[in-house]
C-alpha cells in the first residue's frame, strides 16, 4: 500500500467533514501531479520511500 493510500484511509475513519474535504483535495492534487511525480521519482518507485518494495 502507498504512504498516500494509508494516508487516504486513516483520513477516511475520520467521520468529521474535514476529514473529508481534505481527503478530496488531496486526490484532487495526486490527480493534478501524479505525472510530475512519476517523472521525478520513477513510476518504479511508486508507494515506497527509498525504491525497494
Amino acid at each position: 500500500m502507498s504512504v498516500n493510500r494509508y494516508i487516504e484511509e486513516l483520513v477516511r475513519q475520520d467521520t468529521g467533514e474535514a476529514g473529508r474535504a481534505f481527503v478530496e483535495a488531496a486526490a484532487d492534487f495526486m490527480k493534478q501531479y501524479e505525472g510530475v511525480f512519476a517523472e521525478e521519482f520513477g513510476k518504479d518507485r511508486e508507494g515506497t520511500r527509498d525504491g525497494r518494495r
